[in-house]
């Protein structure tokens, strides 16, 4: 997935307050859930994030682990972490890259709400919006998880919700 292509469909950032040295903690916690959970569709890698050749060339460039998912070739998770003094910026984006092969289906579904080729996501059945959402959950486990170890946060009872992330923390 080229990334400056991509288009952000999903996304929440937090800031930890004293935590601003733990960049690669972070990733590492994340990478260790995810390899703890074992999903064999799910792979992910760190990767350089620039805005441009130009400026990437100038230094403006941040890493990123990218979490991609073999069937769902369009959506990647993006997870983003920097230090701003003694606080971690910690940052989830589910971008969306569009693709030849999907804007065609896209384009000749005829569906009652009508829709464009520029509606990411449309062209999933039952079974891929499932196979998504799945995807989008287990990422977002992952990045709960490492924020627990990072703040060394007992987890709750309930079932993880990922918008209750801002109200724990």
């Amino acid at each position: 997935m080229k990334l400056s292509a991509a288009r952000v469909a999903e996304q929440f950032h937090s800031l930890l307050d004293g935590l601003g040295a733990d960049v690669f903690g972070l990733y590492l916690g994340v990478e260790r859930k995810l390899n703890a959970v074992g999903a064999l569709d799910v792979s992910w890698h760190m990767a350089t994030g620039d805005p441009g050749l130009v400026r990437g060339l100038l230094g403006k460039r941040r890493d990123l682990l990218i979490v991609e998912h073999a069937r769902l070739r369009e959506f990647a998770v993006v997870i983003s972490a920097r230090g701003i003094g003694t606080a971690l910026h910690v940052s989830w984006m589910l971008m969306a890259s569009p693709r030849i092969a999907n804007d065609l289906l896209r384009t000749v579904r005829i569906t009652p709400e009508g829709g464009s080729r520029y509606d990411l996501g449309s062209e999933l059945d039952l079974l891929d919006a499932l196979d998504l959402n799945g995807f989008v959950a287990l990422t977002q486990l992952a990045l709960k998880s490492a924020i627990r170890e990072l703040t060394k946060e007992e987890p709750d009872d309930g079932p993880e919700q990922f918008s209750d992330l801002d109200s724990t923390l």
